[in-house]
C-alpha cells in the first residue's frame, strides 16, 4: 500500500514465534500484519485464546472467512505488558467487523465460517515492535475449553 513498515513472523526456541518488525508512518502506513494459512473451519467455538508476550504495544486479531472483499474481518484488541506471559481470551462476541479500519457492519462472527487469523499493530504506533506466541487458537469453552 506504498507504507514503509516491515514485519515478519520468525520462529524462536522451545516452539514458540515472534511476530516482529519496525511500523514505518511514512506514506501513509502505520500498520503491520501477519496471517496464517487457510485452515478448515471449526464450528462451535466461542473463544479466541492465545499466549503472548508482548511489548507493552496494543495488538489486534483478526478472523477471517471465505468470501470476504479485501481488507474486511473480524478484529478484536488487546493490550500487552513488557516482558509478560498473558493468557488472552477474547469472547467471539467481541470481535467487530471491520474493513480497512472502519467499522463495516454488526454481523456477528460466525466461528464455523473462519477460515484464517491474523495478527495486526496500528494505531499509528511507529517503531520495533515484537509479539511472542505460543499459541493462537479458537476454543469451545462449552466442552471444558479445548481447543481446535
Amino acid at each position: 500500500m506504498g507504507g514503509r513498515s516491515r514485519s515478519a513472523l520468525v520462529p524462536t526456541d522451545g516452539g514458540a514465534a515472534c511476530f516482529t518488525g519496525v511500523v514505518s508512518l511514512e506514506n501513509s502506513g502505520g500498520f503491520c500484519s501477519v496471517r496464517s494459512p487457510d485452515f478448515a473451519p471449526v464450528s462451535g467455538a466461542e473463544v479466541l485464546a492465545l499466549r503472548v508476550r508482548g511489548d507493552g504495544k496494543a495488538y489486534k486479531v483478526c478472523l477471517h472467512t471465505r468470501y470476504m472483499q479485501p481488507g474486511t474481518s473480524y478484529r478484536a484488541g488487546f493490550n500487552t505488558r513488557p516482558g509478560e506471559w498473558l493468557e488472552i481470551h477474547l469472547p467471539l462476541t467481541e470481535f467487530v467487523l471491520m474493513r480497512f479500519g472502519a467499522r463495516a457492519g454488526v454481523l456477528p462472527v460466525d466461528p464455523a465460517r473462519v477460515t484464517a487469523i491474523s495478527l495486526l499493530i496500528a494505531d499509528r504506533q511507529e517503531g520495533p515492535f515484537a509479539l511472542e506466541l505460543t499459541y493462537i487458537g479458537l476454543v469451545r469453552t462449552a466442552d471444558g475449553g479445548k481447543t481446535t
